[in-house]
């Protein structure tokens, strides 16, 4: 309703307003009195309500989430990705070492996968580990998984035990228990060889007969005719049909290996040279079949699964896991995780009492 005003009048009198074009405007619901002034007349018209929602000049920010640990992309999108753990990479000479480190302080406890593997090997121990007070610490080996792959190595297991030397020495741990499969086991003895202060204990998943660098996998690998690595690496996926057999065999339920699981490992072989660097793997690690240094089995403990048909010599006491293979931790976790606390237990309980018999000294 609109109220005309005249000043020679007196009266006021109602009629209906003209249509009028008024410019959008945002106006909030009762809050506006718009004055217009034309000639001796006054118009007034109070804005009672607004049907239609506000103009907004300014784009609409979403509010900022909270801060979150956030993985690089190509790792988020990949699966067994922990996102408990911090990813490094430590260079130790003619490349770097990506490890995940669980933790800081604590006894540290190293864990090194076998040939055919990588870290995410060890994907269901380390939190268990981690959650009972540990810092842990799981590499790849150079050359494999998600280090470095220079071109000529050396892929050698004394280099690979220098590798692990280095890499320690940058993240600042003293001391480990050290924890191998298969490979892992003969590179962990060569490293408590040549540098016997920097391991505490030993525990050896699935070794090899003799603790010799020559495995089921290894075999594998190097058993492949010309012909037959040719095919594979004429195919980008062909790496997949050489391992997923052989990592398959080593477990004793599929569940514990499945598709995804045997892509990650199979991932750094992929590609026309993906292949053939496996076999380059595979024959530096022989090399020094017959060059292992003498180690005492003082503070070693040798586990495997029930079912592992790799045998040792009589002389080399094993201790088996019922419903497992070769593939411990994939297998058997928290059996083998209350193994290797035992060892840090151990370890500890040994090092308090040379420091209180040095106290009585």
């Amino acid at each position: 309703m609109l109220w005309s005003c005249d000043a020679a009048q007196p009266s006021c009198r109602a009629r209906q307003p003209p249509e009028l074009r008024l410019p959008r405007v945002g106006v909030q619901r009762g809050a506006a009195l718009v004055i217009v002034v034309r000639g001796s007349h006054f118009l007034a018209w109070y804005i009672a309500s607004v049907s239609r929602p506000p103009v907004i000049a300014t784009p609409e920010f979403l509010p900022i989430p909270p801060v979150t640990r956030r993985l690089p992309f190509t790792r988020s999108v990949l699966p067994y990705a922990p996102q408990d753990a911090d990813y490094v990479r430590l260079p130790v000479g003619p490349g770097a070492l990506h490890a995940m480190r669980y933790g800081h302080g604590g006894p540290a406890v190293l864990l090194v996968h076998g040939f055919t593997t990588s870290a995410p090997l060890w994907q269901k121990v380390a939190p268990i580990m981690l959650a009972r007070g540990c810092q842990v610490i799981v590499p790849d080996l150079l050359g494999f998984g998600e280090s470095d792959r220079p071109v000529g190595g050396p892929y050698m297991v004394s280099a690979q035990a220098r590798y692990l030397d280095r890499a320690l020495a940058l993240l600042r741990v003293s001391r480990v228990v050290a924890v191998g499969q298969d490979l892992g086991c003969v590179v962990l003895r060569r490293l408590a060889a040549a540098r016997p202060e920097r391991v505490d204990s030993m525990i050896f998943c699935s070794p090899t007969p003799g603790d010799a660098p020559r495995g089921p996998e290894i075999d594998a690998v190097r058993g492949q005719t010309g012909p037959a690595l040719l095919e594979i690496s004429s195919r980008p996926l062909g790496v997949v049909d050489l391992l997923g057999p052989v990592l398959r065999s080593a477990v004793s339920e599929l569940g514990h290996m499945p598709d995804a699981l045997v892509a990650r490992f199979a991932a750094p072989y992929t590609g026309s040279q993906g292949a053939r660097h496996l076999l380059d793997l595979a024959r530096g690690v022989a090399e020094e079949e017959d060059e292992m240094m003498s180690l005492s089995d003082s503070g070693m403990l040798r586990v495997t699964g029930e079912d592992d048909p790799m045998v040792l010599a009589a002389n080399k006491p094993m201790l088996r896991l019922d419903g497992a293979t070769r593939l411990l931790p994939l297998e058997r976790p928290e059996p083998l995780a209350a193994l290797i606390m035992d060892r840090v237990f151990a370890t500890q309980d040994s090092s308090v009492a040379l420091e209180e018999q040095d106290d009585l000294d």
